[in-house]
Order: structure tokens, then sequence, then C-alpha cells
């Protein structure tokens, strides 16, 4: 067990969000049960004995509202507009509490050690069936993004895309880099395949899922 020098803030998600979140249009209807169970918890450095929840949401509520919106759409354009603290303070409810324990330091902790691994996987796996690939014999197969905007923060990063009609399952492609050749060519996002029965199937899945993840 490891102690974080850090306070933590729990928010939850409150009914102005879900009316939001609902009017979208999208498939899957935010409850409150579903908003209870998936709270947030931002990590905030430890600046004082005790954390004063004020000044914590003064200096970081903003950031955690963007945050809470690119959870449930990433295309910003779809956001509320004008947003303040007086808005987020009747948008979420934030629990602020001064103990942070980790109870599994050796795990990966960070976004950016959690990207390192899922690329890891993404470059040396079918993305099909997971199969280990040997250097030289895979297939690179690729796909045009209908928006390259809403993944420019995913350049050089994996996108997770769930697959299938119950989204069951997930392949994972990487996003290329804008000047990349990959990206001239047309190819915003890479999958790497052991065989061309994995490729066709990639190529059959990949776009239907992209179609549903646009339609978010």
């Amino acid at each position: 067990m490891s102690f974080l020098y850090r306070f933590a803030v729990a928010v939850t998600r409150r009914q102005p969000y879900l009316d939001w979140a609902n009017s979208l249009g999208d498939a899957v209807e935010l409850t409150v049960e579903m908003s209870d169970e998936n709270r947030t918890i931002y990590l905030v450095p430890e600046a004082t004995a005790e954390p004063d929840r004020s000044e914590i949401l003064d200096e970081y509520w903003e950031a955690m509202f963007e945050n809470e919106l690119s959870a449930w759409i990433p295309a910003t354009d779809r956001w509320p507009r004008d947003r303040t603290r007086e808005m987020f303070d009747e948008w979420f409810d934030a629990e602020v509490t001064g103990t942070v324990c980790d109870l599994a330091p050796e795990e990966p902790m960070t976004q950016d050690e959690v990207d390192a691994i899922d690329l890891e996987q993404a470059v040396t796996r079918c993305a099909w069936c997971e199969a280990d690939l040997e250097e030289g014999a895979d297939r690179i197969v690729g796909f045009k993004l209908a928006s390259r905007d809403r993944f420019a923060a995913l350049e050089g990063r994996v996108l997770p895309l769930a697959i299938g009609e119950d989204e069951d399952r997930v392949v994972l492609g990487i996003v290329a880099a804008e000047d990349s050749d990959a990206a001239r060519r047309g190819d915003d996002i890479l999958f790497r395949a052991c065989t061309a029965r994995c490729e066709r199937a990639l190529r059959s899945a990949v776009p239907k899922a992209l179609k549903r993840l646009f339609r978010r």
C-alpha cells in the first residue's frame, strides 16, 4: 500500500447533466442509477493540511466539467456553452477527501501508463484475434475517420473501438498523426492483422463501429 500526497474529488453527475446527455439522441439513455454507479475520482495536489472544498473546486471545476462532458461525447461543438462555476455546482455533486491510498502501487495508475500498455498490444498483437505478430509478417489495415478533429488528442495513441451489435468486443487501432504518410493516403486509424482472414474481419466490422461512434 502506498499513501498518495493528493486530495481526491469524487464527482457525481446530477439531473441537469443527465438531461443534457439524453437530449443528444444517443441510443443509450443515461439514468440516475448509471450516474451513481459511475462516479469519477479526480486527484489534486495536497496544498494544505485539510482539503478546502471551495478552493479546490474554484481551481479545478473547469477541467473536471470538460472531462465529464468528454466522457459522454468527445465532440466539443455539442457541449453546452458559457459554462460557469455555478453551472458546475448545478450539474455535479463533488465530495472531497484528504486521505488517498493506493492498494496496488505495482499496477498502472496514469493514463500515460495505460496508453503505453495499449500501444504495445496494438503493435505486437493482431487486432482481431490477438495472436502475437511475427516481425514483418503482419498486415496494416487502415480506415478514414469522418472527422479527424474529434480525435486530434489521440494522434499516435490507441483508440479502443467497440464492435458488434452489442459492442461486447473491443479492437485496438492507432490514430495516425495528421502529417504521417498513412494519414495523407487517407488511413487515419490503423490496425494490425496477422492474416488475410483477420484483415477481412476488420474491414467488415470497423466501418460499422466507426459509424456508430460518430453518431454519438
